[in-house]
């Protein structure tokens, strides 16, 4: 049986998959995300070299992979091994690491087990597969990473992202799907032109970042430099942004200050009052991952969810949360995994006592009476029991599966060249001064 978040319309988003339990984004992961009863799972997004797209939380491959072992050499000028330098072939050639030392995950030093980066293709057949056997939907939350730096090799993430999600089915709000970024003219790019291009129409969801971080970068006056996302914390501003986007997500640190105060209450509320969600990240249970402000994990979501007033949270501990919300839950109990509903037992009725078998004495003769005729004893009838009856199989709702995964390189590859001066708007021009490497942020 498994439990799945309650308490209203709270959801827990599998951060990284089950990335407490198990080294993040693996197949294996993603499967323990879903048996934990998680809501929506997460993915990172990068392209390779041959335009493939993986899920991977950095462009780069040298935190979680023996990448360094097996190409020596293969590293940029800042040191850093770029997925988007890679072919697929050579990214499945290596094996996933942990990237925190004594982080007692499993697994963390075994040479036995050689868990590999997955294709995004991969991770939603499992998805896929896994709501068929589980008999439910299981809801998906990728993150378009660093368009600006796809864009600056020539390649439109975007456009093979959703591409991939049309592929398997997802094409409207009503599917379990949001589709985050931390760019919002990539947002806008994807409302306003891929979608409508594709006949889709997703839920999508705005990042917000500290205006410190390296998720996001602007060209200005020839130079690469972080974006401001002040102008979304105005009253104008999220009625700007909630024409093309369905919610907003931003750290815990943004809405809460380390005394346990509330920094934005009005910004839920403006957020709420226009139609958007708000999901926070990242909620770790670790003793050096809790605020002050926050005796426990369970305190800290407590705080959140009901105080705050998130609409849900991205967790590595994605089990803890669920149980959490189910705890916390007014309502019955949760519902088992199948929806199917056993047949009605057959009701019997028990037959009565029959009186012992004992002989009867013999009538005594009374002058003038006539003899009577010894009662006979006879049982009550037994109810016949009613027929079983068994119900029809539910109907198993159709799951779209794509056709065969096409061979790199069979569509036309994005080229790599810079478009000509004429045709370079000023979100794609190349900078005058070198671009700085991406650093992976320290919010997600």
């Amino acid at each position: 049986m498994a439990v799945f978040a309650q308490a209203g319309d709270k959801i827990v988003i599998a951060h990284r998959a089950a990335s407490g339990y198990l080294m993040e984004h693996n197949l294996p992961s993603v499967a323990l995300a879903v048996a934990m009863g998680s809501d929506y799972i997460e993915q990172d997004l990068v392209m390779t070299k041959d335009d493939q797209v993986i899920v991977l939380h950095d462009p780069t491959l040298d935190r979680v992979t023996n990448v360094a072992e097996l190409f020596p050499g293969r590293n940029r000028e800042d040191g850093k091994f770029y997925a988007l330098d890679f072919t697929l072939a050579e990214i499945k050639q290596l094996h996933l690491k942990e990237p925190y030392p004594n982080s007692g995950r499993f697994p963390d030093t075994n040479k036995n087990l050689q868990l590999t980066v997955p294709t995004f293709r991969e991770e939603l057949e499992l998805i896929r597969g896994l709501e068929k056997t589980m008999r439910r939907d299981i809801g998906i939350y990728p993150e378009i990473k660093q368009p600006w730096l796809h864009r600056k090799e020539g390649k439109d993430i975007s456009r093979a992202v959703l591409k991939i999600l049309r592929e398997y089915g997802f094409k409207s709000k009503e599917d379990k799907i949001y589709l985050q970024c931390f760019d919002p003219d990539e947002l806008k790019r994807i409302h306003d032109e891929l979608m409508p291009g594709l006949q889709m129409e997703l839920k999508l969801i705005q990042l917000i970042d500290d205006n410190n971080g390296h998720e996001t970068k602007s060209l200005q006056w020839g130079e690469w430099v972080n974006y401001n996302y002040d102008w979304i914390n105005s009253k104008s501003g999220l009625r700007t942004l909630s024409a093309s986007v369905s919610g907003i997500g931003m750290d815990k640190s943004m809405l809460v200050d380390g005394a346990g105060n509330l920094l934005r209450p009005e910004l839920i509320s403006d957020a709420h009052s226009l139609g958007m969600v708000v999901h926070a990240y990242t909620f770790r249970r670790e003793k050096e991952s809790l605020p002050s402000y926050a005796a426990s994990f369970e305190a800290l979501l407590e705080l959140f969810y009901f105080k705050v007033g998130v609409d849900g949270v991205f967790t590595d501990y994605c089990g803890d949360a669920v149980h959490f919300l189910q705890k916390r839950s007014p309502g019955p109990a949760p519902v088992p995994v199948s929806s199917e509903t056993l047949p009605p037992q057959p009701t019997v009725v028990p037959e009565p006592p029959q009186p012992p078998s004992v002989p009867l004495a013999a009538p005594v003769a009374v002058p003038g009476v006539a003899p009577a005729s010894a009662p006979v004893p006879t049982a009550e009838p037994v109810a016949n029991p009613p027929a079983t009856v068994i119900p029809p199989e539910p109907a198993q709702r159709a799951i779209p599966h794509p056709a065969p995964a096409p061979v790199p390189g069979s569509e036309p590859a994005i080229p790599a060249a810079p478009a000509p001066e004429s045709a370079v708007t000023p979100a794609q021009a190349q900078p005058s001064n070198p671009v700085p490497a991406p650093l992976e942020t320290k919010y997600r």
